[in-house]
């Protein structure tokens, strides 16, 4: 991380969760922040000095320029009012000569003219002529020979008697002079006053959840960079006080009518928190957690989503999820500046997924008629602008005509949906055919920005007099509804995107035109209603488009997570350049894993998950019994991945008919990984981890089953006893059928040439990147211990795959040909483990108090009531740590020494 941001190079790093990846990330890039606001500090005041010297020679030049006119004017006074000028002898003339100093005067800095120049232009019109009888035609009255572009001695000669007083530059300024004039004189260089200061790079840290970030904080404080002054940056669903919209189900829509109408006093106060030393007034220190940020302005009744405006143009490190980083028009709402500042992504292995989702939207035929009607009735009252108005109103109606046109062309997608598609150089074509050319585009675009502004100026003289803005009879102008707005700026969005960079990118999106039967409740009714919605939406299949901002102006990216194998597909599908990559061993001993393959079950039955074979009762049967026997072997939590939800259903469903469920109820606790709700997922885990802690009589502890690419295989905490074997069932490959992994697959094999890889190759990646992920849930910290088991005989065939596997996985992973072999090793394994629990010896007198805290090396919490060994291991655990970061700080200063 140093190396690269001393060098303002990218970095693509893999480290194993436990490993302490988080703190090394905060530790290295604060420790290069700490050094570089020092250098460029050190800078910036050479700069000011030099600046100061600038200015002091201009004001003593326009001083000495003054003081020769006066004089010069004397003397032509002086000749005027002699009647006969040959009354004077030659040597009065030199007398009154010498009482005249005329001083040519050559600067250091270009913006300075010469004597002539500048009495030239600022004596008045009607005595340059005087000026000119003196330096022209007077030669008697000059002392001295013109040299140069002046009067006196020389610019040379006047730079050699003052050398003596010049600063000398420093190396910076020295190497700064060479860039801008090389043949400028080293020692006798000033800087010109307009020289540009540099600032120090500010940090900016990306991760996918608030959770995570909360992780992060928590890391920070543990460290002795624990008062770098800190922001979070959250949505209004993390951070509204306001009572009136915080029990609304769309904050974020409820707070911006709020602001359109009267006005939010919470948001008027949010300065009570826009500083960093009133935080601490409000007992909200820096490193601060987003919950005691947002409690603070309940106290306050201030508004923390506005405070946070205030507070990152003066933070040093500003936390968020990395869709705020991506996305263009999340950084424009936020408010975020990119150019020249750090850029760390932790958990990235999603990365490519974030960055196209960026750059692609929806909008429904519905809006779009809504918005086309809401148009038409504000141009009918014909106040302001009621041609614009029409023509936006226009655009809406042609767009919408052209959806129904091919609305009975549409091929079958599936059950209940049917779609078309273009590439991005066919749909312009499509679209200019109907009248929606890039010239009415761009005109449509300038009549929006008239009306948004015109919008937000009648708005503001509303809130001025307390009122809101409406349609009522005392204000006949109506007012452009927001969902108008929002669906117009997405639908020039569409042009903007094809469009962008001379259309350079446009085949880089796909516009399809989908229609799906869509059931929803009736209004005041009971019972559902089937209704079929039709939609444009713009897919980007290149991340690139939406990385491209980024890796052009920003200092340094960092990618960081666990699991970022397979490494190869980043820089080729982010169009950006990683000097530098790490891929990192673990920091747990070999003997702590168990990593086995296993291409058949108990009863010898071999198990393929491909499609055709999971459907088969023989496969579900058996692959019920290989879990049924490791529940048995391995105590406490399991979790067991299957490649997708309807594959969980399917042999659940089957478990429940055969009985095997019951048996593996005997066993441990069985919980199902729900589809959606945050409730129903939150109670599952709660339960999970209880069950773990205290198991029944019964049972050994309980078992997790989820689905790869789910809420259970990221970002969850599954430490020690929560998860001491993690099966894996399958390999998750995308669904072939997904429409959007189709034109991917197209995408990049049509594109192979820019240096993509194949389609088979992308597609296979992706798999393996969402199994790294749910592999990484079994090793949490440096005293972690458990299980890995792969089902699924193609890893047995195919060589390639357990090499896509991460480091730390593929250096221990081995094919057992035989269900007893297996059994062998694995209880092996386990009383091996279970024999070496005794912790450590406790080294609290090496502990050194103040800076660090650290009590687990993991990242997350343990959950309540799960401590297992971890309490037991406190000392040992927090020693370790202690000793980890005092190394780590070491080896940070020897670099940035070196």
């Amino acid at each position: 991380v140093i190396q690269g941001l001393k060098h303002r190079q990218n970095c693509l790093l893999e480290s194993p969760t436990g490993s302490g990846k988080s703190l090394a990330l905060l530790c290295a890039s604060l420790a290069w922040q700490r050094q570089e606001a020092a250098r460029v500090e050190k800078y910036n005041d050479e700069i000011d000095a030099r600046q100061a010297e600038v200015q002091a020679r201009q004001q003593e030049a326009k001083q000495e320029e003054r003081r020769m006119k006066r004089n010069a004017l004397q003397q032509q006074q002086l000749i005027e009012s002699t009647p006969d000028s040959g009354a004077l002898s030659t040597g009065e003339m030199e007398t009154e000569a010498s009482t005249i100093e005329i001083i040519d005067l050559e600067t250091t800095n270009d913006s300075l003219m010469t004597s002539d120049e500048s009495a030239t232009q600022i004596l008045p019109a009607d005595e340059v002529s005087k000026h000119e009888l003196l330096t022209d035609d007077e030669d008697d009255f000059q002392p001295m020979k013109k040299s140069g572009r002046g009067l006196g001695f020389s610019a040379k000669a006047f730079d050699q008697e003052n050398n003596e007083n010049d600063r000398p530059l420093s190396p910076t300024l020295r190497r700064s002079k060479r860039e801008l004039d090389p043949e400028i004189p080293i020692d006798n260089y000033v800087p010109e006053p307009a020289t540009k200061k540099q600032v120090v790079p500010k940090i900016y840290f990306g991760t996918r959840t608030h959770k995570q970030i909360s992780q992060i904080t928590r890391e920070l404080r543990k460290t002795q960079y624990r008062s770098t002054r800190s922001v979070i940056l959250a949505s209004r669903d993390h951070t509204c006080v306001n009572p009136l919209v915080e029990r609304m189900s769309n904050k974020n829509e409820h707070c911006k009518e709020l602001l359109d109408g009267a006005g939010c006093g919470f948001q008027t106060n949010a300065r009570k928190l826009g500083s960093f030393a009133q935080l601490q007034k409000c007992n909200v220190m820096t490193g601060y957690d987003l919950e005691d940020f947002v409690e603070a302005g309940r106290r306050e009744k201030a508004c923390p989503y506005f405070a946070t405006r205030h507070l990152q143009e003066h933070a040093d490190i500003i936390f968020c999820p990395y869709n705020y980083l991506i996305s263009p028009s999340i950084r424009r709402s936020m408010g975020i500046e990119l150019e020249n500042q750090i850029l760390i992504f932790d958990e990235a292995h999603n990365m490519e997924d974030a960055a196209r989702e960026a750059s692609s939207f929806t909008i429904c035929q519905d809006e779009i008629q809504a918005a086309m009607q809401d148009f038409e009735k504000v141009g009918e009252k014909g106040l302001f602008e009621p041609y614009a108005h029409r023509q936006l109103a226009q655009l809406m109606s042609h767009l919408s005509g052209w959806m129904d046109s091919h609305e009975n062309s549409l091929r079958s997608l599936g059950f209940d949906s049917s779609g078309k598609f273009w590439n991005g150089t066919d749909v312009l074509a499509e679209f200019d055919l109907v009248g929606l050319t890039t010239e009415r585009y761009q005109q449509c675009m300038g009549y929006m920005e008239v009306i948004a502004t015109h919008r937000t100026e009648i708005q503001e003289q509303q809130k001025e007099r307390g009122g809101r803005f409406t349609s009522s009879k005392e204000n006949e102008e109506p007012e452009l509804l927001k969902l108008t707005m929002k669906t117009t700026e997405d639908v020039l969005q569409i042009f903007t995107s094809l469009t962008a960079r001379n259309g350079s990118q446009r085949d880089d999106f796909r516009v399809a035109l989908l229609k799906n039967s869509v059931r929803r409740k009736r209004d005041n009714r009971s019972g559902v209603t089937t209704k079929e919605i039709l939609s444009i939406n713009i897919w980007c299949l290149n991340p690139a488009v939406a990385f491209q901002e980024l890796k052009d102006t920003v200092h340094s990216i960092v990618l960081t997570s666990g699991t970022l194998s397979p490494m190869q597909s980043f820089q080729s599908e982010l169009d950006c350049p990683f000097p530098i990559k790490l891929e990192a061993s673990h920091v747990i001993d070999r003997n702590q894993v168990f990593a086995g393959v296993l291409g058949m079950g108990p009863n010898n039955i071999k198990l393929n998950g491909s499609f055709r074979n999971v459907e088969t009762f023989q496969y579900q049967d058996e692959l019920g019994q290989l879990v049924l026997r490791v529940c048995q072997a391995m105590p406490h939590g399991i979790l067991c991945f299957f490649p997708s939800y309807r594959l969980l259903e399917k042999v659940s469903e089957r478990w429940r008919s055969t009985g095997l469920w019951h048996q593996l109820s005997s066993v441990k606790q069985v919980l199902i990984e729900p589809r959606s709700g945050s409730a129903d997922f939150e109670l599952a885990i709660s339960t999970f981890y209880d069950c773990n802690a205290t198991p029944l009589a019964t049972q050994t502890g309980a078992m997790f089953l989820a689905v790869c690419r789910g809420k259970v295989s990221e970002g969850i905490d599954f430490a020690d006893n929560n998860a001491r074997a993690v099966i894996c069932i399958g390999i998750p490959f995308p669904n072939f059928k997904d429409l959007q992994v189709e034109l991917k697959r197209e995408y990049n094999q049509a594109n192979r040439s820019r240096g993509l890889l194949p389609g088979a190759d992308w597609y296979e990646i992706q798999a393996f990147r969402a199994l790294n992920q749910a592999l990484g849930r079994c090793i949490r910290h440096r005293f972690d211990w458990g299980a890995i088991i792969l089902v699924d005989e193609r890893y047995c065939q195919s060589p390639r795959y357990t090499q896509s596997l991460s480091k730390w996985v593929r250096s221990s992973v081995q094919n057992y040909p035989s269900w007893e072999q297996f059994m062998r090793q694995i209880s092996y394994f386990r009383d091996n483990m279970l024999a070496k629990a005794t912790p450590p010896p406790s080294l609290e007198s090496s502990v050194n108090s103040g800076a660090y805290n650290i009590a687990d090396s993991s990242l997350e919490d343990a959950p309540a009531g799960s401590a297992g060994n971890v309490a037991s291991n406190f000392y040992a655990h927090l020693a370790l740590g202690v000793l980890a970061v005092s190394l780590l700080l070491h080896l940070i200063g020897r670099m940035m020494k070196v």
